[in-house]
């Protein structure tokens, strides 16, 4: 990051804008700010630090102490940086909380911090960021540095320059994260622990289901000792059992079987016979049913006979019966043509009244159409009238609602005023509650970060304490172990002894003085070894064992008791608080947030009116104006509508002159017109029908007694030809043997009726001959034969096949023995070669993860073992700096012992003094020294970080006093190294008091202090 333009109001010192453009520089990259003590040469430090982070270069300028004392009331504290990354130019600008005098009325009112960043394409700004939060969150992103390790690397303020250099460990290891990109080892340690989880977990799965498996194909006894190979030979002898059972029950399922279908054809067949018997006794039943109903078939027969000879006659009846409905037709005829004939005489003589009465009203009807022509002449004017009153009516309610109308614009503009005034003092309210809000949630910011912090330190401690508790156990039951070890180590040592005195003993019985000895080759045996009570090489074996399996038991719990105290060591607190004290700033904490939250709550609320507060104040403007311009139409309209009644009055008056009172009122005039035409018109209408029904009725009188002749001579002939048929249907019925009309309609059936009494003889004629017949022929096929016992053949039946059931079921029961056994045997074989596999692969993953998460000598984590080659990189570049501005004195080195306790190592730093030969902690150098050894790890930091490859840029440093500590030549010696920098095009910008440094360094940026405020200029070779 290399700054190009920095400006400044009302910010410090600096009262005013005042504008610093490090381009000015030109080539040169390296320059000292000077002034006086108080010119404001650190702000200029704050200003950039606040710039990208939002924070001053150092903690104790925060919020309302960045004003500027010598601004004016109205200046706006303001800092915008523009600057250059990667070849990229951004402009960021910032605003702190500040307080300034309100626009209306006296006070101040507090306006929130605001601030914006824009990436620079020539002169076009394109936004990336608009608020604090989102500016703070992309100015990390791009910078990759928060604003401590920004002071630790970048810019230095006064007194902090060595905190690099004596950070501690895990310091250190926050800064090379960021630096290196190391996260990326970190997910290797976290995807290598969480595979090493999978695969523990996968084992343990895998176990259990083979002992799920043994289980369930054997008892505890059969498994006792067994190893794999021993249950798989298992599995093989019990399959070739199960299968040897299934056989033989195969067999004697097969025997079961053949005998059921024998005794099953035994049942078939006696069924037969008996169906055969129970078929005879049908016929013979049928055969006396059928004999008793031969009367019956003979009665329908005589019905059929009966009703064949009605049917002959059959017609001559329905001629008869025709002509009989003929003549009751003809008579009625005659009838209603005798009642028609005297209804028409009567319709007559009412018709001859009607119209001598219409011929009496003829002189009224004549003075009816005179008075209507009168009218008719009047008409026009009228008419005209009528209408002009019509308008004039609209016109005049117009008018008077076009005057109510501009009354209520009046009223409604008084309103909007009103409302008007209303809105601006809601309008400063919402202001008001804004900059409150703003001021809140900053606050509720802070809590939650120190709520967090809070909750993150009383989980260490409770993760500490309850490590502890298991701690304590774990190294009684260690102790414990210890002890039965040594027990375990004499008792097997005691014994050991006594077999090898033993051994010895056995050995000396087969000695003979003279001959060698065969373990130490000597004639003499002066003091032969003799036998005690008997000790066997069994018993020495099970003490070893037993001393054995201690060791083992005894080392694994000193594993576990290492690995707890390990895992105490890597909590490390960042608070000095106790569990207490901390729970308890907790509480309070938890209970201020709730507190806090509500307000802002009840704040934000009122705030979501403001959008509607200012959407109220644009539509005032808009309805005052909207009025306005409706109250100028609505009154051009008035005069004209009232310009139009006065107009038509006039008129109206004129038109009726002429007409008499009692026609000027229109609607009497109409009404009248109306009763004349209406009296004309139904004169006319009564007369015209009086004379169509005089003559409907004289025509119809005279055709009513043509038809009432025909109608009689109809009749009479009708009489006639019913009498003729009568008489022949008569003979036909006594030549057929009917004595009367009545037995005649007796013998007549319905051809339904008469079809089913035909059907009845001929089925049961049928019916009778067939059952004859089968009754023949079955009495023949059973002369002399028995029926069977079927209830015995059935009981035999169901004996065998309830012995083939069982025997089918006792197979099926050992097929699926024999399957699930088949099963068990392979699930087991394929589980166990799975958990060979995922054992060899638990154990490869398993170290691997605990190296990298630091289960090793050097209790060094794979992230922490790349940070450490880093830093080493970095120490390399150092050394050589150092120990040219030291004259070879001094050499940074890492320390790489294990430190104490729950200290986060690998990555401090010690010097190595050739004075003395030893090696000390870098915070022992005195303050020279300390700066010499933090300027050289300054600048090979930023040397090495720069060479990286997407690294972070660190094209810049700013460094604030130091240089004072220096004796003359060491002074020369560090302002060589920093020339030395400009190689690498690295900015340098120094505050410094040392005139040596102003004389070797020809670029300085010049602060001078007034009693308005400060301001800045560059003094450089060719300015």
């Amino acid at each position: 990051m290399r700054p190009l333009k920095l400006t400044m109001q009302a910010f410090g010192a600096y009262a005013k804008a005042e504008t610093i453009d490090f381009t000015e520089l030109g080539q040169e990259r390296i320059f000292v700010i000077s002034g006086k003590t108080g010119a404001g040469k650190s702000t200029i430090f704050d200003a950039i630090s606040f710039a990208i982070f939002g924070k001053a270069n150092t903690n104790d300028r925060e919020g309302f102490s960045l004003r500027s004392h010598f601004a004016k009331a109205e200046d706006l504290t303001e800092v915008s940086l523009e600057f250059l990354l990667r070849d990229v130019r951004y402009l960021v600008r910032r605003v702190p909380q500040q307080d300034v005098p309100k626009q209306r009325g006296e006070g101040m009112t507090t306006v929130t911090a605001k601030a914006e960043l824009y990436e620079l394409d020539g002169d076009e700004e394109r936004l990336l960021a608009s608020s604090v939060r989102d500016v703070g969150a992309k100015m990390e992103e791009i910078i990759q540095l928060n604003v401590d390790q920004f002071r630790q690397i970048l810019m230095i303020p006064q007194g902090e320059f060595r905190e690099l250099l004596v950070a501690e460990s895990k310091e250190k290891e926050a800064i090379l994260q960021r630096l290196a990109h190391t996260h990326f080892y970190q997910l290797i340690e976290n995807q290598l622990w969480n595979q090493q989880k999978e695969q523990e977990q996968l084992v343990r799965l895998l176990r259990e289901k083979v002992a799920r498996i043994t289980q369930e194909a054997f008892d505890a006894e059969a498994l006792a000792g067994k190893t794999a190979r021993d249950i798989e030979l298992l599995f093989a002898e019990r399959l070739v059992v199960e299968r040897e059972t299934m056989v033989e029950l195969q067999e004697q399922m097969d025997l079961a079987k053949e005998k059921a279908e024998i005794t099953a054809r035994n049942v078939t067949l006696a069924e037969e016979k008996i169906a055969e018997w129970a078929q005879l006794a049908k016929l013979r039943a049928e055969k006396v049913k059928l004999d008793g109903q031969s009367d019956k078939r003979n009665q329908e027969r005589a019905a059929v006979d009966l009703a064949r000879k009605a049917g002959a006659i059959i017609d001559q009846d329905a001629l008869c019966l025709r002509l009989k409905q003929q003549l009751d037709e003809a008579r009625l005829e005659e009838q209603q043509a005798v009642e028609n004939m005297q209804k028409h005489e009567m319709a007559l003589e009412n018709a001859v009244l009607e119209v001598e009465k219409l011929k009496e009203m003829e002189a009224e009807y004549v003075a009816w159409v005179k008075k209507r022509e009168l009218l008719q002449s009047m008409e026009t004017k009228v008419t005209r009238a009528m209408e002009l009153q019509q308008e004039l009516a609209q016109d005049s309610e117009r008018k008077q609602a076009l005057a109510q109308k501009l009354e209520r614009l009046i009223l409604q503009g008084k309103g909007l005023l009103e409302q008007s005034e209303q809105l601006v003092n809601r309008v400063q309210l919402v202001q008001d509650a804004r900059l409150k809000s703003a001021e809140m949630k900053q606050h509720l910011t802070e809590l939650r970060q120190e709520n967090l912090f809070v909750v993150t330190e009383i989980e260490k401690w409770e993760q500490k304490n309850k490590w502890q508790s298991e701690l304590v156990v774990l190294e009684g039951e260690w102790s414990q172990a210890e002890k039965q070890l040594l027990d375990a180590e004499a008792k097997y040592a005691e014994l050991d002894a006594l077999w090898q005195h033993e051994q010895a003993a056995t050995l000396a019985l087969s000695l003979v003085d003279g001959d060698a000895c065969p373990v130490c080759g000597s004639l003499e045996h002066p003091n032969v070894a003799v036998q005690t009570a008997g000790m066997t090489k069994a018993e020495v074996d099970v003490a070893r064992e037993g001393r054995d399996a201690k060791q083992e038991t005894a080392k694994a719990l000193g594993v576990q008791v290492e690995q707890k105290k390990w895992q105490i060591e890597q909590i490390v607190f960042a608070s000095e608080e106790s569990l207490h004290v901390l729970r308890d700033r907790q509480m309070l904490c938890a209970e201020e947030l709730v507190k806090k939250e509500q307000e802002l709550a009840g704040i934000d609320v009122f705030l979501t009116e403001e959008q509607q507060v200012e959407e109220l104040v644009e539509r005032n403007k808009q309805d005052l104006a909207k009025l306005a311009e409706e109250k100028a139409q609505q009154q051009a309209v008035y005069e004209e509508v009232r310009k139009k009644v006065d107009t038509s009055e006039t008129t109206y008056a004129l038109l009726l002159e002429d007409v008499p009172e009692e026609f000027q009122n229109p609607a009497g005039f109409y009404e009248k017109q109306k009763v004349l035409t209406v009296n004309i018109t139904d004169f006319e209408t009564k007369k015209g029908h009086a004379e169509s029904v005089f003559n409907t009725a004289k025509e119809g009188q005279f055709r009513a007694v043509s038809a009432s002749e025909m109608a009689e001579k109809a009749a009479l002939k009708a009489s006639e030809a019913l009498a003729a048929q009568r008489t022949i249907f008569k003979d036909i019925m006594a030549t057929n043997g009917f004595a009367d009309y009545a037995s005649y309609q007796r013998a007549i059936l319905s051809p339904e009726v008469l079809e089913e009494k035909e059907r009845f003889i001929r089925d049961f004629e049928q019916q009778y001959h067939f059952v004859s017949e089968r009754l023949k022929e079955a009495e023949a096929r059973l002369a002399g034969v028995a029926q069977p016992d079927l209830k015995e053949l059935q009981r035999l039946d169901d004996e065998s096949k309830r012995a083939y059931q069982e025997k089918t079921e006792q197979w099926m029961a050992q097929k699926d023995v024999v399957r699930k056994v088949s099963e068990l045997s392979e699930q087991f074989m394929k589980h166990v070669k799975e958990t060979s596999e995922a054992e060899k692969a638990y154990a490869d993953i398993g170290y691997l993860a605990d190296m990298a998460r630091g289960k090793n000598d050097r209790r060094l984590t794979f992230e922490r073992f790349v940070l450490a080659t880093f830093l080493d990189t970095i120490l390399l570049r150092a050394n050589g700096r150092l120990k040219k501005m030291t004259n070879g004195r001094f050499q940074l080195n890492r320390k790489k012992e294990k430190s104490k306790g729950n200290v986060q190592s690998g990555l401090e730093l010690e010097v190595y003094d050739e004075y003395t030969g030893l090696e000390r902690h870098v915070k022992t150098l005195s303050g020279g020294e300390s700066f010499k050894t933090s300027l050289s790890l300054a600048l090979a930091l930023a040397e090495v970080v720069q060479e990286m490859s997407g690294g972070i840029s660190l094209e810049t440093m700013f460094i604030d006093e130091g240089f004072g500590t220096l004796d003359p030549e060491s002074l020369e010696m560090a302002v060589e190294c920093l020339l030395e920098t400009q190689e690498s095009g690295r900015l340098v910008g120094i505050i410094s008091h040392v005139p040596e440094l102003k004389e070797r360094i020809p670029s300085r940026l010049e602060v001078t202090a007034t009693n308005h405020g400060s301001t800045t200029k560059f003094f450089a070779q060719g300015l």
